[in-house]
């Protein structure tokens, strides 16, 4: 008896706070007014209230922050990338445009001497320094190739063979300091001699010696080989010229020769497989 009396009071005393309860919330929805204990209820916890709530937000505005943070840095990397990839795919397109017009000009070289039978073959050495005044080139006696051939570039001459190995050859330009070329100018018709300078090295230009002193040459005449040459056949356009030395005292004028082909840059050679002076 006494235990059902004691459960009875648990339920009675339950049915009670839940209706206190009730009571309480009906009350502060209607009234206009709070009581002091609820003010200083009120007083502790609305700042407790205001702390974590700006704690959340600066939590959640932290991780936000953290997580565009991430993104960017990924973004970053992958535009990187994009842009690299994009400058090697550039580099490679300006490197075959480049090679596409060296082919160019080395094909014109060929046909503007049709006549002369030739052979190409890449440069793949060069002494030290930044002319190409003697230079190897991966064809020789496997090719045909033989001492004293011709070598053409750009728009005219370069030079000649002068040694020739298995599956090489060593070429020495006009430019060389050693190199005496047999030349005609083109509007008088004239003989005159080109030689490589020490001099005019590093101006990338040519001496034009034993020309007749009455000989009305001009800036800009066009120099070709002569047909008096015995190692080169005559009609290869060498250069221009560029400068006259003014010497009256001179039975011989001598000029500067600007020559056609780049001395600095040197990548595919054309070689006349076939002697001059054995024709």
């Amino acid at each position: 008896m006494a235990r059902r009396r004691n459960v009875t009071s648990q339920k009675i005393i339950t049915v009670i706070s839940v209706l206190f309860l009730f009571l309480m919330i009906l009350t502060w929805e209607t009234r206009t007014e709070i009581s002091p204990i609820e003010k200083s209820v009120a007083y502790v916890v609305i700042p407790v209230q205001k702390g974590v709530t700006y704690f959340g937000d600066w939590l959640v505005g932290s991780v936000n922050f953290i997580k565009n943070i991430n993104e960017l840095e990924q973004l970053n990397k992958s535009l990187s990338e994009e842009v690299h990839q994009l400058t090697y795919e550039n580099k490679i397109l300006d490197q075959s445009k480049s090679e596409l017009e060296r082919l160019r000009t080395l094909y014109e070289l060929d046909q503007r001497y049709a006549d002369y039978p030739k052979t190409g073959s890449r440069v793949i050495s060069k002494d030290p320094g930044n002319w190409y005044h003697v230079f190897t080139i991966d064809k020789g006696e496997s090719a045909g190739f033989k001492p004293d051939m011709v070598v053409m570039s750009g728009a005219g001459l370069l030079g000649k063979i002068i040694e020739v190995g298995p599956n090489y050859s060593k070429v020495r330009s006009i430019i060389d300091d050693k190199s005496s070329v047999s030349a005609f100018i083109v509007r008088t018709e004239d003989l005159c001699i080109v030689k490589g300078d020490l001099t005019l090295y590093n101006d990338g230009l040519l001496r034009v010696e034993y020309i007749g002193e009455n000989v009305n040459l001009i800036i800009g005449d066009e120099i070709t080989t002569s047909h008096l040459g015995d190692v080169y056949p005559p009609g290869i356009l060498i250069g221009h010229i560029v400068e006259i030395e003014n010497n009256p005292n001179r039975l011989t004028q001598v000029a500067y020769l600007k020559p056609v082909v780049d001395f600095k840059h040197m990548e595919e050679v054309l070689v006349i497989n076939r002697l001059w002076r054995n024709q």
